[in-house]
């Protein structure tokens, strides 16, 4: 019973750290009643966030009291651990959702403790990677979970595909400046500049090495690539992976990728409105994406345009729905359709169907 308790706390730190990117000393000091729900200003909606305190930039060893934005299963994640901990919190009078028993026998006399940063590490590594069956890398090595990658994943998760994001990362990490978010983490924190620099290149080398050698490409950017790529359909040999270095070299390409499709990015022919830093976020929607010169569909993204394909033949099916609705509705299945044809079609759908 011990050993799976422990494995639930495991559990809702793994969704805390992931969800809100909080710090290991910022989740093992969350207290119980931390989840706090505001208004939006105008009184439409009301929004969680997670309660608590930091302590690495704080002048009072105490820390400086913080709210990071709570999403679904991390209140989820709180509501448990305060009925885990209950008895626990009732027995010493302290308010802390992370007090367990030390030891491993059923009956302790010993009084109980938060788990300290080295334990954390501990219990992810030697019971819950285990425990949950966690795979292992490709090169057959044993993934070594630290208490800092959910943080590093939730800022990839933030910044990697607009970095005007960073400002709302500042305010949910309690930075002070952007700068100490964008290119400074204090202490040991990494650089997530660097870090969304690097995933963001290793994102358009594999793109730019699957559009290249697609067979099958639907879009108006995807017609242009099969009309000009020497490669298609050739494995990622050497020849390919030199030629899209060069490209990343020589022409500094920017290339968006999203659910549905790739943008190979260029201003003067994007529909979205983009500008020279890449395309406009609040506009490159799928509806956009269909009529823009710039945009690549590859058998990657053919479940998005099935399941959109799918959504709206039902909707079409329902009985009251009116006639603008319906319009739209069958506008958005013949686009699914030109590009489902597209891919089936190969290099004559490329140049017939969009």
């Amino acid at each position: 019973m011990r050993f799976l308790v422990e494995r639930i706390y495991d559990a809702c730190f793994v969704i805390i750290a992931y969800f809100v990117g909080a710090r290991v000393s910022e989740i093992i000091s969350l207290e119980v009643g931390c989840i706090e729900r505001r208004a939006s200003a105008d009184g439409s909606e009301t929004f969680a966030y997670l309660g608590g305190r930091i302590y690495k930039t704080a002048p009072d060893p105490d820390g400086d009291p913080h709210r990071w934005v709570a999403p679904a299963p991390v209140v989820r994640a709180v509501e448990v651990l305060e009925l885990l901990s209950e008895p626990l919190r009732r027995r010493a009078g302290r308010p802390e959702l992370w007090l367990g028993m030390p030891g491993h026998g059923i009956v302790e006399s010993r009084a109980v403790e938060v788990p300290s940063v080295a334990t954390m590490t501990v219990r992810l590594n030697r019971h819950f990677a285990p425990f949950i069956g966690l795979p292992p890398q490709r090169d057959g090595r044993p993934w070594h979970l630290t208490t800092h990658q959910g943080r590093k994943n939730f800022a990839r998760f933030v910044g990697r595909r607009d970095r005007t994001g960073l400002h709302a990362l500042q305010a949910n990490y309690g930075h002070v400046s952007r700068i100490m978010t964008d290119r400074a983490y204090v202490g040991t924190d990494f650089d997530l500049a660097e870090l969304i620099d690097a995933q963001t290149t290793e994102e358009t080398r594999a793109a730019l090495e699957e559009l290249l050698t697609a067979t099958r490409l639907a879009g108006k950017g995807g017609h242009q690539i099969a009309a000009r790529s020497p490669f298609r359909g050739r494995t990622r040999d050497g020849d390919v992976q030199q030629y899209v270095e060069f490209i990343l070299i020589e022409s500094d390409m920017r290339l968006g990728a999203c659910d549905w499709g790739y943008c190979v990015y260029r201003r003067e022919s994007s529909a979205c409105l983009g500008d020279d830093r890449g395309p406009n976020p609040a506009l490159r929607t799928e509806n956009t994406s269909i009529t823009c010169g710039n945009f690549a569909v590859t058998d990657r993204h053919r479940p998005v345009w099935e399941s959109r394909q799918r959504r709206n033949l039902d909707l079409l099916a329902h009985p009251m729905l009116d006639e603008e609705s319906r319009t739209l509705a069958q506008t958005r299945v013949a686009e699914c359709e030109s590009v489902l044809a597209a891919l089936d079609a190969g290099t004559a759908g490329d140049r017939d169907a969009i």
